[in-house]
């Protein structure tokens, strides 16, 4: 890391959700503490007060607030920031960092991203991008179609060629509302969430 950087933000992963909470919760402490601990100054970011990240002690200051992009932004200006982590607070930092990438907000404020950048972010959840960017390095990927409604859906089993077929919303890396369907009954199911 460089040098340069003085106030660094941790952004946490908010409220609890099944399945991602404590993971995030024990990254974010251990940021913190390596960041303090070579001499950064740190801003904690996390809508939830019921973790260990929120405790007064982890960073020179925390922020019980929204998860907005807005909010993250306002407390980026009023801090000082100039660096920012996103890959201790799951699918709630990742968004809010490209959501604040994409408007130009880290540009004005002069503040870098560290770790995953938003093109990176964007091939991994974007199912058609990522697709195209394994098929231009040469990896095998399995037979796959985009699909926004439930007739869609059933005309990619039809393409497939077979059940069961893997089903992955686009735009979340840890796979929330997807599933496996074995039957078209399942596949309706999983869809209509």
């Amino acid at each position: 890391m460089r040098k340069e950087f003085k106030k660094l933000m941790v952004i946490g992963s908010g409220p609890i959700v099944i399945g991602q909470a404590a993971e995030f919760d024990f990254s974010g402490s251990q940021a913190c503490k390596s960041l303090r601990e070579e001499g950064y100054k740190t801003v904690l970011v996390n809508s939830n007060p019921a973790t260990i990240q929120t405790d007064l002690d982890m960073a020179d200051a925390v922020y019980i607030e929204p998860m907005t992009a807005d909010i993250v932004a306002k407390i980026i200006e009023k801090e000082g920031v100039d660096g920012i982590m996103a890959g201790m607070g799951g699918q709630t930092a990742l968004n809010i960092c490209s959501e604040l990438a994409e408007n130009g907000t880290l540009d004005r404020l002069g503040v870098t991203l560290l770790g995953t950048q938003p093109e990176a972010i964007a091939k991994s959840e974007d199912r058609e991008l990522f697709k195209a960017t394994m098929e231009a390095i040469g990896e095998p990927v399995p037979l796959s179609r985009t699909c926004t409604s439930i007739e869609e859906a059933l005309e990619a089993v039809e393409y497939i060629g077979r059940y069961p077929v893997l089903i992955r919303p686009a735009y979340t890396l840890g796979g929330t509302g997807g599933g496996i369907a074995y039957n078209e009954e399942e596949l309706r199911d999983i869809c209509g969430r």
